[in-house]
C-alpha cells in the first residue's frame, strides 16, 4: 500500500500542505505543484506502485503530450514566424496551394484541431456536472478517455509554445537580430 492516496481536493489551491511537509524535498516540490493545479480526485488519477499521482490522468497526458509535441518541432525549420515552424514539419503537399499562401490558417486549424477533444470531453463533463445536459443526461470521463483526449491538447500546446520559441529565437528573414535581441539591447 502506498503512502500518498485519497487526495481529493480543490485545482488553484493547496489543501494538503500539511502532508507534504513529511515528504523530501522531490516529491515535496511535485505534489505541491499537483496540489496547486489539479483537483487529484482518486477516480479520475492514476496509481503508481500504491502511491496515486500528484496529477490526474489528463494532466498526466498532457504533459507528455507537451514533451512530445516539443520534441516533434526539433525537426522544424526556423523562421520568424510561428506558422511557418509548424508547417515545415508538415509533408510537402501541404505547404503548396492554399496552404502555402496561408499557413496562418493550417497551422490555426491544427492547434484548434489538437485542442478539441479536450475542449469536448472537459465542457460535456463540466456541464453534466452542473446539471446542464440535456434530458437529465450525465457524463464522467474515464481514465482512459482522459488520457486520450488530454494527449492531442498537450502536442497542440508544446508544438504551440515551441513554434513561438522557435520564431522568438530565430533570425529575422531579412537578417536582423531575432526579437529576443531587440529586447536586451541598450
Amino acid at each position: 500500500e502506498g503512502s500518498v492516496t485519497d487526495l481529493d481536493a480543490n485545482a488553484n489551491w493547496i489543501d494538503h500542505s500539511d502532508r507534504w511537509s513529511e515528504m523530501s524535498l522531490y516529491p515535496k516540490i511535485v505534489y505541491t505543484f499537483g496540489d496547486l493545479n489539479c483537483h487529484q480526485f482518486m477516480d479520475r488519477t492514476l496509481i503508481l506502485n500504491g502511491n496515486q499521482m500528484p496529477v490526474c490522468s489528463r494532466d498526466v497526458s498532457i504533459f507528455i503530450g507537451v514533451m512530445f509535441g516539443a520534441i516533434l518541432l526539433t525537426r522544424a525549420s526556423a523562421h520568424d514566424h510561428p506558422a511557418m515552424v509548424f508547417s515545415s514539419i508538415l509533408p510537402r503537399r501541404f505547404r503548396k496551394g492554399f496552404f502555402g499562401k496561408h499557413p496562418g490558417i493550417l497551422f490555426a486549424a491544427g492547434i484548434v484541431f489538437l485542442l478539441t477533444p479536450t475542449a469536448v470531453d472537459g465542457g460535456v463533463q463540466a456541464l453534466s456536472t452542473m446539471s446542464l445536459l440535456p434530458f437529465g443526461l450525465e457524463y464522467e470521463s474515464t481514465n482512459p478517455t482522459r488520457i486520450l483526449t488530454g494527449f492531442p491538447m498537450g502536442m497542440g500546446v508544446g508544438m504551440l509554445v515551441t513554434s513561438m520559441l522557435m520564431s522568438l529565437l530565430s533570425r529575422r528573414d531579412d537578417g536582423s537580430d531575432n526579437l529576443v535581441m531587440y529586447v536586451v539591447k541598450d
